[in-house]
């Protein structure tokens, strides 16, 4: 029974159960004393009438017999004459005549010293051989205590008023419980509906719904108290909702940051990580990881002092920024790191070093060959025309490469700035690639290379800016060519999947090594560089292609095993109407 209200409602009722039971059980015990003391009278004025009219007449037993005949005895009361001397035997009246009573009242009044028994419950037949229960009185009389009158009277009418009694009180309590249920149900209720009420409001604003309206239904201390509730609810309800604004603004922002953030307590404990932080770290549950650990980790061995740190882990660099946070009493409650991916920044860092050192590389070579020559024809040797002439064409070699790379360089500018214009067209790509062919097919020749490719069956349509698609062809297949060993065999073929067709160039040269493959499309790599200069390269056209099959939203990828040769994949997406393929 969880519910106070049935509590109240249990405890009224015990209480009333309780003075009704102890009223009734009261009440009882004297109307029964008073019966017995009301019969016991009886019996005695019975015995000291059967004395006075009887034994004090100084009548022999003979004569006993004759005088109780005469003998007026009120209704239901018995009495008769016992001979002491004779063992208690009847004396008179005739009914009793001879019998012997074995009764305790008989024999108190035999011990006794007042000479009076009274028994209250005594159980014996009647004349009529009929079992009662009886209340009996014994009192000696005669000379020398020679006789004992002995009265009863039949106890079955008293008992039965006491049970009528007893069924009514009864009857009484269970109608007093009832009304004392109902009564200690309606006050209870008054007393617990407030009560009630408030316990629903506190489970709501438990639960976080704080817009409650209490009900006051007194002005008593819970109303008041109902009151103040309410009005703590509305204040509390305005603090969270400012607090959570501010907070889910706070979350919104850390969650959506691009750098990450972590923040400990005073206790080394991880109070805060974002998404971006356990993706950089990549460490796992950091939860779970010492904060001594991971301070260690993005390289603060020196302690927070140090403010930044740099570190590089696998192919990332990560920025490291720590600082404390302070309390309101001025002392240091935790650190905030803030961490950040730099490795686009680093590796554009490095790109620009490279390439700068590259651009300058690649012009000083040239420059210092025409300055050389130069200097050369200045000192006397333009007098001797065919070494004047000889240096002449140096230097026109070197001027035309000089004017490719800066060429070339501008080229990869407009990528880059997006001032690329594409002429798009519907082309066939079968006889584009067939014109390539038979563009570079003198270049294999001249090395003793057989070149072979393998056109589709059917036209394959795509929509692109034919001059930079057969620049990018003429590219890759050249590239085959000049880094191919003479004797060698190149072999281009198109393959038609669902949604694009796929160019495959493969050559069986010297191949990549896997480490610097995924670079090659990098400005100014280059795998063997002593070979791609002496064979008049820039480093720049794989870069160029790369970026101009981007700009059709096409693909260039490469294969390679070092020694075995290398297979370059270009990926062209089929030309579509009305969302058909064609």
């Amino acid at each position: 029974m969880k519910s106070i209200k049935w509590k109240l409602v249990l405890v009224y009722i015990i209480l009333v159960f309780i003075v009704m039971l102890v009223s009734g059980t009261f009440m009882l015990m004297q109307m029964r004393s008073n019966e017995t003391d009301k019969a016991r009278t009886q019996l005695k004025e019975c015995a000291d009438k059967i004395n006075g009219e009887i034994i004090s007449g100084n009548k022999s037993a003979e004569l006993f017999q004759d005088a109780f005949e005469n003998l007026i005895m009120p209704q239901g009361v018995q009495g008769c004459i016992l001979d002491v001397s004779k063992q208690n035997q009847t004396l008179a009246p005739t009914q009793f005549l001879n019998m012997r009573f074995y009764d305790s009242a008989i024999e108190n009044a035999m011990s006794g010293s007042d000479g009076v028994g009274f028994n209250l419950s005594k159980k014996d037949i009647d004349v009529n051989n009929t079992a009662k229960e009886w209340l009996t009185y014994a009192v000696l009389a005669g000379d020398n205590s020679r006789y004992i009158i002995y009265t009863r009277i039949d106890a079955s009418p008293i008992n039965e008023n006491l049970s009528k009694i007893t069924m009514t009180i009864f009857f009484m309590v269970i109608i007093g419980l009832v009304l004392s249920g109902v009564l200690g149900f309606l006050l209870s209720n008054a007393l617990t509906r407030p009560i009630i009420e408030l316990t629903r409001v506190a489970k709501a604003m438990a639960g976080g719904d704080l817009n409650q309206n209490i009900k006051v239904y007194s002005n008593d201390e819970i109303g008041q108290l109902s009151q103040t509730i309410t009005e703590m609810a509305q204040e509390i309800n305005q603090y969270i909702i400012t607090s959570d604004s501010e907070k889910n603004k706070m979350e919104t922002i850390l969650h959506n940051m691009t750098d990450g953030v972590l923040a400990y307590d005073s206790g080394d404990t991880l109070i805060h990580a974002n998404s971006a932080s356990e993706e950089l770290l990549n460490l796992g549950d950091l939860k779970r990881i010492p904060a001594k650990d991971v301070m260690n980790y993005l390289g603060f061995e020196d302690g927070i002092d140090q403010k930044e740190s740099t570190i590089a882990t696998g192919d990332k660099f990560i920025l490291s920024t720590a600082a404390y946070y302070l309390d309101i009493n001025g002392n240091k409650a935790g650190v905030v790191v803030v961490i950040q991916d730099v490795t686009k920044m680093t590796k554009l860092d490095n790109m620009r070093k490279e390439f700068v050192a590259n651009v300058s590389h690649e012009l000083r070579t040239p420059l210092t060959t025409v300055k050389t020559y130069t200097e050369t024809l200045l000192d006397g040797a333009m007098n001797d025309a065919g070494v004047a002439l000889d240096f002449l064409k140096v230097i026109d070699s070197e001027s035309q490469r000089m004017a490719l790379l800066v060429q070339d360089l501008l080229e990869l500018s407009k990528l880059d700035n997006k001032q690329l214009k594409l002429d798009l067209e519907v082309l066939d790509l079968n006889a584009l690639i067939c014109q390539c062919v038979k563009q570079n097919v003198i270049l294999a020749e001249k090395k003793h290379q057989s070149m072979i490719f393998t056109p589709l069956k059917n036209a394959c349509f795509i929509e692109a800016d034919v001059g930079r698609i057969n620049q990018v062809l003429t590219n890759i297949i050249s590239n085959a060519v000049k880094y191919s060993p003479a004797g060698a065999s190149i072999e281009i073929s198109l393959e038609d999947a669902e949604a694009y067709f796929r160019l495959f160039v493969k050559d069986n040269g010297m191949g990549i090594p896997r480490e610097d493959l995924r670079r090659i499309f990098e400005r100014f790599y280059r795998v063997d560089k002593a070979r791609s200069r002496a064979m008049g390269g820039t480093g720049l056209g794989l870069a160029i292609a790369k970026e101009i099959m981007e700009a059709h939203n096409f693909r260039i990828t490469a294969n390679s095993e070092l020694g075995k040769g290398t297979t370059m994949i270009l990926r062209f997406d089929k030309l579509r109407v009305d969302g058909e393929t064609v």
